[in-house]
């Protein structure tokens, strides 16, 4: 009987043994496998971030005028996601936009997006999200009276633009771009795709422009926004908060351009040239609320290019063939 007992204190004690070493083992492979996730998921964070840094740096030609008139395409190896921000109170006074970058991996689903990438000195106009595999983007410089800046705008090659009743103007800049997405059309209705309706067009619109009274409504927010002059290519691309920030920065852009003329209008007084610019340019600094303040400076900004050119010759603000 002691024996017996003995032996059965020690298959008792073997079985807790397995049972540690089953226990043990299972919380080192679960360390293993979560550390394993975990340094996945950190070197897609980073791969992310860098493509983000990578998308932002393939902007720097449309601000020199160095791809001025032509699109870019970035082409992905996977579905991806394009997450873009701005915020006009923060980085004062310039405001800055954000872009961040996530890829499709199982199935439909995407992975967490990488860290935001900060973009101070650009003004970029597109959705919120922009998702596809391939992205174009190109530039339209925006004169008031003067260059203020460059607008790049960003799309999906998956969104497809359809165009009704447009100006021959708008056709003619985006046709000479040759985007594959952007269709003009003619005598027809039927198209899949975002509806873009100049005019009195009767086609159920996603944006309807109203360019004589220079304001669009977008439908699925049900807000509208205004535009001056070639303004009108980020106010059609862009949802409405990205651009509504945008604006806001570039009256910042504008009105510190605007202190140096002022300064230059100093300058060439000294050398015998009469201006009466400066005071029509002094007004026009300060904030605006939204993109309703830019019909009074665009049109107060017309009378300022008038002046500016019936200058006589070496006493001219500012050289410029661009504005109308």
């Amino acid at each position: 009987m002691i024996l017996k007992k003995i032996r059965g204190k020690k298959g008792i004690a073997m079985s807790f043994n397995w049972i540690f070493a089953i226990i043990a083992g299972g919380f080192i492979l679960f360390l293993a496998v979560f550390s394993a996730g975990k340094f996945i998921r950190t070197s897609e964070q980073v791969l992310y971030t860098e493509t983000a840094a990578t998308i932002k740096s393939l902007t720097d030609p449309l601000v020199t005028g160095l791809a001025s008139g032509k699109a870019n395409r970035i082409e992905f190896q996977k579905k991806s996601k394009i997450f873009m921000e701005c915020e006009e109170g923060l980085n004062l006074p310039w405001g800055k936009q954000t872009i961040a970058f996530s890829e499709q991996t199982f199935g439909d689903k995407f992975s967490e997006k990488g860290q935001e990438v900060t973009i101070k000195d650009k003004y970029i106009f597109s959705d919120n999200v922009i998702e596809g595999k391939n992205m174009y983007f190109f530039s339209k410089p925006f004169f008031m009276p003067f260059k203020v800046m460059d607008q790049i705008i960003m799309v999906s090659e998956d969104d497809q633009y359809c165009f009704f009743d447009t100006p021959e103007y708008f056709q003619e800049s985006i046709e000479g771009l040759n985007l594959p997405n952007m269709i003009f059309m003619n005598g027809t209705n039927e198209c899949e795709g975002k509806n873009i309706c100049f005019g009195d067009s009767q086609i159920s619109c996603e944006t309807k422009v109203f360019e004589e009274l220079g304001y669009m409504l977008k439908k699925e927010s049900g807000k509208r926004v205004y535009f001056a002059g070639d303004l009108v290519y980020g106010a059609v691309f862009s949802e409405p908060n990205i651009y509504e920030c945008n604006v806001k920065r570039i009256k910042v852009k504008f009105d510190n351009l605007a202190q140096l003329y002022l300064d230059k209008i100093q300058i060439i007084e000294r050398k015998g040239c009469e201006s009466n610019i400066a005071a029509k340019l002094g007004v026009l600094l300060g904030g605006i609320q939204d993109s309703r303040g830019l019909i009074g400076l665009y049109a107060a900004s017309q009378d300022i290019n008038s002046i500016n050119r019936q200058a006589r010759t070496g006493c001219q603000l500012y050289y410029n063939n661009n504005f109308e």
